[in-house]
């Protein structure tokens, strides 16, 4: 009997769906630069062809990795934080979710997590939207979080860069260990270490 059209709309959407996981998978593994197609179609088990159906070159499917699997994930994670809080609150609920995350033994949410932080590091990519000052959106939501603890007086005064770029490597690095550790072995540090490099 042949198939519908809701069969083999159901069947593509299967397809995309393992080809941008096995991506995602190997763009946090190996970085966006050390990821082949070929590597791609090995890890989805599909061939050639059905991956240049769907994506015309890397980046694309780099791009498609970022807006269907990434983005999506990390927007539900923090859905329900109260972003009109003091800025100290609202870091205190992102490093609850994070710690969450990294702490549980889903790996696709920790993957998609350190993608999230390490959107950074892929210079070249027009996929990736930067600001004036080149700094990509997740850089400057917490450049303009601690901007805000430091007219709060409740962070330290020191440089806010220097103390975005210390916060986020230290998450994306916490993110990177628990990729390469598993959940097993893998021990989450306590958030009040990572407020203490912000909090007077």
């Amino acid at each position: 009997m042949p198939k519908s059209k809701e069969q083999f709309e159901q069947i593509r959407n299967e397809r995309i769906k393992i080809i941008l996981n096995s991506a995602a998978t190997l763009f946090a593994l190996k970085g966006y630069e050390g990821v082949s197609l070929d590597e791609v179609t090995k890890e989805a088990k599909c061939s050639h062809g059905l991956l240049y159906h769907y994506f015309s070159n890397k980046e694309e499917l780099y791009k498609a990795v970022l807006e269907q699997v990434v983005y999506p994930d990390v927007q539900a994670l923090i859905s329900d934080i109260n972003w009109d809080q003091k800025a100290k609150d609202v870091m205190s609920s992102l490093l609850d979710k994070v710690l969450e995350v990294v702490s549980s033994s889903n790996d696709e949410k920790v993957r998609n997590l350190y993608l999230l932080l390490n959107i950074h590091l892929q210079k070249s990519l027009a996929v990736v939207k930067k600001n004036e000052k080149g700094h990509t959106p997740i850089f400057s939501y917490v450049e303009e979080l601690i901007d805000r603890g430091k007219k709060e007086n409740d962070f330290k005064d020191y440089d806010t860069i220097e103390l975005t770029i210390s916060i986020l490597s230290l998450i994306k690095g916490i993110a990177f260990n628990r990729i390469h550790i598993g959940s097993k072995r893998f021990i989450a540090p306590h958030k009040e270490i990572i407020m203490g490099m912000l909090l007077k």
